[in-house]
């Protein structure tokens, strides 16, 4: 196989194949699985944004938007992009290699994705149907037998390109640029992760339902490329609110597959089954808002917030819109059994420690606790395949059946009691010239 002679030619393997005009029909079939999923999608502060690339429009030129959000759900990108196909700013979209799994591959990448290699790849061709062959032929070459018998039919093994995790860094870096300077585009990014035991970066979906840390690498980047793009960048807070979160429950299954080195490769089809199925379950449809932050512009000079990715952060979290389902959550804490007249006093309070917060209340402000219970209860308690929460008349207790489930509501409002990490202006200066530790990881 032809090696690529510059890092450009490596391009075609993770390229987005978004196209503004087809991307409309297939916003209208997201539409209706949408429909299908949640009760309502309010979007909020879309519209300064609308005006703003308008009016840049007209006058030949536009901000890039850099969209950062949390990361909950699948339908994350989905609703954001279907959002913003509305109004004619669909965003490319940033995207782990996991995902891209055979004929849906080309169908992220239409949706806006571009692939990231998160861990090491070997790479026959950019047209999945090609790669899948002969990955396939590849594991088979690697059996002695068969490797022999191939060669006596005279069959030539296929040399795949291998990307390593510094080719994988230096080809995302250089696509990026390539994303904002070149074609101009909006990009969405998910930019939580976490370490596990063995230290290992994890990108992607919050499974505790937490607000996890953003990584510092994302902000260095876009401040080295804003330096040398003559486009002006301006990153947008995002923040998606879930009443409830349609694969909540299968996230402790997700995490055995990905433990089992024989179940590893399903992983993602049983996550893509399950949630495109979920419609048929559930009895009750739960909320979602979309909120779109004010932008922070980057400036073209040195920066000194810099501590950019926590500055965000705290901007995306203070975007939450707090729903029942959270509120009872937070209030169970880790217990497995709460009396009625407890919980309502644990949701009682809940709501007073939340009128400190800057967070949106107007779900949950003007119902007595009472109702807040009943109204998640209805989402808790559903097909008795996906029922976490169940309450026992006779005793007038409710008893969780799904601690792990219930904890990601908890979790999901856990930020807004945080203390800020704020520092000072010294420490602000000497961290300019300091390289963050997270560097090697994205």
């Amino acid at each position: 196989m032809h090696r690529p002679e510059k890092i450009q030619d490596y391009f075609p393997y993770v390229a987005h194949r978004l196209k503004d005009r087809s991307y409309r029909r297939a916003a209208r079939v997201c539409t209706l699985l949408s429909r299908r999923l949640f009760a309502e999608v309010e979007v909020i502060g879309l519209e300064k944004l609308v005006r703003r690339r308008q009016e840049e429009r007209r006058q030949g030129a536009a901000t890039i938007n850099i969209y950062i959000t949390r990361h909950l759900s699948e339908f994350d990108w989905q609703e954001l992009q279907r959002v913003l196909a509305g109004v004619d700013m669909m965003t490319t979209i940033q995207a782990g290699d996991n995902l891209f799994i055979g004929p849906l591959d080309p169908v992220l990448r239409h949706f806006g994705g571009f692939k990231v290699f998160r861990e090491e790849a070997r790479l026959f061709s950019p047209d999945w149907r090609a790669q899948l062959w002969y990955g396939l032929l590849d594991r088979l070459w690697r059996r002695r037998v068969l490797r022999q018998l191939f060669t006596a039919a005279g069959m030539k093994r296929r040399q795949p390109l291998i990307v390593n995790q510094t080719l994988a860094r230096d080809i995302y870096v250089a696509y990026l640029h390539h994303l904002i300077t070149v074609e101009g585009r909006d990009v969405l990014i998910f930019p939580e992760y976490s370490k596990g035991p063995d230290k290992k970066v994890k990108y992607g979906r919050s499974y505790s339902g937490r607000l996890l840390e953003f990584t510092p690498l994302i902000f260095k980047l876009l401040r080295d490329i804003n330096k040398k793009t003559d486009r002006k960048l301006q990153i947008v807070p995002v923040h998606i609110s879930y009443e409830r979160v349609v694969e909540d429950q299968t996230f402790r299954t997700l995490e055995q597959l990905k433990s089992n080195r024989v179940t590893k490769p399903f992983t993602y089809l049983v996550d893509y089954f399950f949630n495109y199925t979920h419609w048929l379950y559930q009895q009750k449809r739960g909320r979602v808002v979309i909120r779109f932050g004010e932008p922070l512009p980057l400036r073209k000079r040195m920066d000194f917030r810099l501590r950019l990715h926590e500055e965000v952060r705290k901007h995306v979290g203070m975007l939450q819109t707090v729903f029942p389902t959270q509120v009872v959550g937070y209030a169970l804490h880790n217990d497995r059994n709460v009396t009625k007249g407890e919980l309502v006093r644990r949701v009682e309070k809940t709501v007073r420690d939340l009128r400190q917060t800057p967070a949106d209340l107007r779900y949950i402000e003007n119902l007595p606790a009472a109702d807040i219970i009943r109204s998640a209860y209805a989402l808790f308690h559903m097909h008795r395949k996906r029922c976490a929460l169940l309450y026992d008349p006779a005793t007038a207790v409710y008893r969780v059946l799904r601690p792990d489930v219930i904890a990601q509501y908890r979790n999901h409002i856990l930020h807004l009691f945080e203390t800020w990490h704020v520092t000072d202006e010294l420490r602000k200066i000497i961290g300019i010239f300091r390289d963050s530790p997270e560097k090697k990881s994205f």
